[in-house]
């Protein structure tokens, strides 16, 4: 039989099944026919609660579509995804009424016209409120957390960009209007001080405090350099609790510097060691969100490993806990497979969360307060980086 006769005759068999189904389908009686259309249906997330960890993850095999997982520590589920845009940064209302993300798309997906949005997501549903666009654009960069921030009155969003020249872009969240662009000389990112207030981290180890107006006028202060710039960089992931204004900055040698927002400019306190002793040059602070701290229990928790200077961006083998008020080491936790990044609840009976990378991307859970393994969730997308929760 040659090819075409094969094809010739498989055509005439599907046909024939199919004329077959079509009169079967014609003989049946009306009640029997059930209808084809679809109707959506839309489950809905309880209000945010203390124990919930939002996890981004820029997608790496596929970065032009993010994701933010939303899992829950007490049941160690899953609860909801939300799917955002090329290397999203996630922000949420100090009232947890709104979640929101900066991020950028193109029309042909991997090409074509560019527009970079700030959008608002209900935290019940998931899905897309509305959008306000940046006209200056955004900082494309891996996540970090602090390329975007909400102010504490909830009042607005601040949004990093560089394009060469460094800039913050201003989102009123009450009029959903882009106010204005921050020109920013020589600093990155924004530490969230107050209402209309924030800090940037400059080239030259100092930071830069940028007072803001409703009209989009603004006034600066920078401050003296606190850390070797050359010799030991500070991690831009501090350990930090917005609602306190402190803050814990790790350099790459293991230096503490404590930082207190809560004023008109950043405060910078003496600096102390995570490592001393015999540990000192084999135990180094890496990962990418590197600390997290807890406020009523004035514990700080930092990733450690193993190795030499200039292993910032290794693995943690390590959790470390300090108690920040004698800037000594009270505990020392063992992760599972080797940890990225860590956050800590913010409530009275905390959790902390570490993402790991064994097999698969995971999130491990551990009792903040006994310091013992809770749980885990496993096969958490391809790539998760950035921990969120409520009340930070």
């Amino acid at each position: 039989m040659t090819a075409r006769r094969r094809l010739l005759t498989g055509v005439g068999v599907v046909a024939g099944t199919l004329m077959l189904a079509g009169a079967a389908w014609a003989q049946l009686p009306s009640g029997a026919k059930l209808p084809t259309a679809e109707e959506r249906v839309s489950a809905q997330l309880p209000a945010p609660k203390p124990h919930w960890v939002y996890v981004v993850e820029p997608v790496f095999p596929h970065i032009i579509a993010s994701n933010v997982w939303i899992l829950d520590g007490d049941s160690e589920e899953m609860l909801g995804v939300i799917d955002g845009g090329y290397t999203a940064n996630f922000a949420m209302a100090p009232d947890e009424k709104e979640l929101y993300l900066a991020e950028t798309f193109w029309s042909r997906g991997s090409r074509g016209q560019r527009t970079d949005v700030v959008t608002r997501y209900d935290p019940r549903t998931l899905e897309p409120q509305g959008e306000v666009e940046l006209p200056r654009g955004r900082f494309l960069v891996v996540t970090k957390k602090y390329d975007a921030d909400v102010t504490t009155d909830g009042r607005y969003l601040v949004s990093y960009n560089m394009a060469p020249a460094t800039s913050v872009s201003v989102v009123d969240l009450e009029t959903r209007t882009y106010v204005t662009d921050i020109e920013t000389p020589g600093c990155a990112l924004m530490y969230v001080m107050g209402p209309n207030r924030f800090a940037m981290m400059c080239a030259d180890g100092s930071f830069l405090t940028v007072d803001f107006d409703a009209d989009g006028g603004a006034e600066m202060k920078r401050g003296d350099p606190f850390f070797d710039v050359e010799n030991d960089p500070v991690f831009e992931h501090p350990a930090f609790s917005k609602r306190t204004g402190r803050a814990f900055f790790v350099s790459y040698e293991g230096l503490v510097y404590p930082v207190d927002f809560s004023g008109p400019t950043p405060r910078v306190g003496e600096s102390w060691s995570l490592v001393n002793g015999a540990e000192k040059g084999t135990w180094w602070p890496g990962g990418w969100q590197v600390a997290t701290y807890h406020p009523e229990t004035h514990q700080l928790f930092v990733l450690m490993h193993r190795g030499r200077k200039w292993t910032h961006k290794n693995l943690g083998e390590e959790i470390w806990v300090f108690d920040t008020r004698q800037q000594k080491r009270t505990a020392r936790m063992q992760v599972e497979n080797a940890a990225l990044s860590i956050q800590v609840t913010q409530d009275a009976q905390p959790l902390l969360f570490a993402i790991e990378y064994g097999e698969a991307p995971g999130v491990e859970i551990f009792d903040a307060r006994s310091h013992t393994h809770q749980g885990e969730i496993h096969e958490i997308g391809l790539s998760p980086y950035l921990l969120h929760v409520t009340g930070e």
